[in-house]
């Protein structure tokens, strides 16, 4: 048991490890309301590259379905790359 409270409930004693996340970060699972949660947790971030490449590929007329399969994102990252250039316009 780890001593720290729910971000759901509160509760402090029930809280327990609950394997890991994709980032590799240990989670936490507590008993009483059974809420999941990350200690720590880190957002995942688009870089900065990454998102010039995506805006550089969209103004060249590649298709999302290329652009994602070249980077290796996924197609609703495109999409919001996408959504946010054009209200920064």
């Amino acid at each position: 048991m780890i001593a720290l409270s729910c971000p759901g409930c509160g509760d402090i004693a029930s809280v327990g490890r609950y394997g890991f996340n994709r980032n590799g970060t240990a989670r936490c699972r507590c008993k009483a309301c059974g809420k999941t949660f990350t200690l720590n947790g880190r957002p995942r971030v688009l870089s900065h590259e990454k998102q010039e490449q995506i805006e550089r590929a969209l103004t060249e007329r590649v298709s999302q379905r290329g652009i994602a399969r070249a980077l290796g994102v996924s197609r609703d990252t495109i999409r919001a790359v996408r959504k946010k250039g054009r209200s920064a316009s």
